[in-house]
Parts: structure tokens; C-alpha cells; sequence
């Protein structure tokens, strides 16, 4: 049975609320009804500068809440690092954030190896980077993914990955496939689906979708978060919830 202690539920489940104006604060603060402690933060979702960032800081630490922080932006950017890598670092440390989550970007195994050192120098101990595959082919090459894993083998610390279920099938992947290459070094997975609309994918609920969830959720280590992200009202998002509490 799945520990409800591995639940994350990403701010992106209430799209609706946040398109009518309502704030990531007041989202979260929400959020809080559903007894889920574990909150992925979406940086495009975080308008009000600093004095948000604190704000949502003091609400983890008043209700013990765990925050994963979502940046949509690639790690590297002409195979250099991303120079607003360090704002980044110092946002997630503001809200408290134990995760930072980014895409890939133009990393390329000759010309952005020797930026690996730089990089874990920039990370606190406190702060894991993890990198998710998109819906684009460029962020979602399994071999490209691999091969920038792979470089951490020689270091004590590590990048993760970010395994998103629902999106290889945008990039023409098979979600089983890919998910067994890159299980070694997935720290967090993605739950989600999708259907077939002019076949042409479409992003729904793991309860409403063609994907196989119940058997990739199977590969992963029964520690590793689990994130909900797709839009959902309250109802739905119950019934999900308790879909996945249920799944043996």
C-alpha cells in the first residue's frame, strides 16, 4: 500500500485558483486541508518577490511542511551553466526548500563536463538538484539524460532526476523503457497520465489516462516522493488521493 508520507502535491493541482488571481501563499495555505505536508512550489507561480518567499518559509515552518521548489529553467544554457543558477540556490534557501527541480538544457558530454565541479560547489548540503524530463525531445533524450548522470559516478555527491511519467509520451518515448534506464538515479517521480485527442496527448489525472502507472510506480523504491501535477478541483483531487492510498 502506498505511504501517504511520500505524497507530494504540486501547486499546479490548483490552476484554477491561481489563474483567478490567488497567490502560491494562499494556495499552499489551502492545500493544507487534504493533510498532505509535502508541497512542490512552482517558481512561475511566485510573483510577490522576497517578501513572498519568507512568507511561505514561515508557513512551512509553522505547519512542518516539506517544500520541493520547481524552476523552469534549463541547467545549462550554451553549454555553460545557467548564470541564474546561484538565484535560484538562494530563492529555494529562502522558502527552505530541501529540492530544487530544473530541465537539462544544452548540456553536451564534451563541451559542459568540466562544469560539473562548479556546480556541486554551488549547491548547499542542504539543497538537492534534481533534473526532469520535459515534453521536449531536447530535455528528454534518455542517452543525453545518462550520459550526464553518469558523470557524478567520480564525485560524493550526486544530481538526480526527476522521472515526469505523463511526459514521454510527448517526446515519443516509452515511459517503461525509459523509466528502467533511468530508475538508478530517480529521487523523485511525477504522477500523472495522459489520453489521446486527435492523437495528439493531452496531460490528465493517473486516474483518467492510458498510462500504466500502477506498474512503473512498481520500479521505484517505495521511499522515493510522489508528486501529483495536473490541474484538479477538490473533489478530484480527494478521490486520487485516495485511489493511490488504496493501490496495493
Amino acid at each position: 500500500m502506498f505511504d501517504r508520507n511520500r505524497l507530494v502535491l504540486n501547486t499546479l493541482v490548483s490552476q484554477a485558483q491561481q489563474q483567478q488571481g490567488k497567490s502560491q501563499l494562499k494556495i499552499v495555505t489551502d492545500l493544507l486541508a487534504t493533510g498532505v505536508r509535502n508541497i512542490e512550489l512552482r517558481r512561475e507561480y511566485t510573483a510577490q518577490g522576497l517578501g513572498e518567499l519568507q512568507r511561505l518559509n514561515q508557513l512551512r515552518l509553522a505547519n512542518r511542511l516539506v517544500y520541493f521548489y520547481s524552476v523552469p529553467d534549463n541547467l545549462f544554457v550554451d553549454h555553460q551553466l545557467n548564470i541564474n543558477l546561484l538565484q535560484y540556490v538562494s530563492e529555494a534557501q529562502q522558502l527552505g526548500a530541501s529540492y530544487i527541480k530544473m530541465t537539462l538544457g544544452d548540456f553536451d558530454s564534451k563541451q559542459s563536463t568540466d562544469q560539473i565541479p562548479e556546480l556541486l560547489r554551488l549547491l548547499p548540503d542542504n539543497v538537492e538538484l534534481n533534473i526532469e524530463n520535459d515534453q521536449t525531445k531536447e530535455n528528454s533524450n534518455v542517452q543525453k539524460l545518462t550520459a550526464f548522470f553518469d558523470l557524478f559516478d567520480q564525485y560524493e555527491r550526486r544530481v538526480g532526476f526527476v522521472n515526469d511519467l505523463g511526459n514521454w509520451i510527448f517526446t515519443g518515448q516509452d515511459a517503461l523503457v525509459t523509466t528502467t534506464a533511468l530508475v538508478k538515479d530517480t529521487r523523485f517521480v511525477h504522477l500523472k497520465s495522459y489520453v489521446l485527442q486527435s492523437k495528439k496527448p493531452v496531460t490528465v489525472s493517473f486516474t483518467k489516462g492510458d498510462l500504466d502507472w500502477q506498474t512503473l510506480l512498481e520500479k521505484f523504491s517505495s521511499t522515493i516522493p510522489v508528486a501529483l501535477e495536473y490541474p484538479a478541483n477538490a473533489s478530484e483531487l480527494q478521490g486520487d488521493m485516495t485511489t493511490l492510498f488504496t493501490n496495493k
